[in-house]
Parts: C-alpha cells; structure tokens; sequence
C-alpha cells in the first residue's frame, strides 16, 4: 500500500472533517436559541411593551 493510504478508509482533507460538522451543528443549535430570543421580545413589542423594558428583560432572564 503506498504511504499516506489506508485500507478502506478515508480520512477528510486535514483530518478535521468531524469537528467542521460539531460545529455546523453547535452552530444551528445556537442560532436557534438566538431566534427564540428574539421572538420572545418582537411579541412583547407587539403586545405593547416598550424596546427599553424588553432589553432589561432579556438581560435579566439569562
């Protein structure tokens, strides 16, 4: 078998393409909380809450 081979199997460019998808992942799983966040306060401005309460809500409730 030449060098740099193996039987079979293949590896990605860098031997990182496992983390590359852990972090696709982690990252769509974040942005989803971030939009949940952000629908939270878009309905209490629709329900009449003013933005300036809303910030010191969202600040306090992490």
């Amino acid at each position: 078998m030449p060098s740099g081979q193996t039987a079979g199997l293949r590896l990605p460019a860098g031997g990182i393409g496992w983390n590359r998808s852990l972090a696709r992942a982690l990252s769509n799983r974040n942005n989803a909380q971030t939009e949940a966040f952000m629908g939270r306060g878009i309905l209490l401005w629709l329900l009449g809450i003013p933005i300036p309460i809303i910030i010191l809500i969202l600040l306090f409730w992490r």
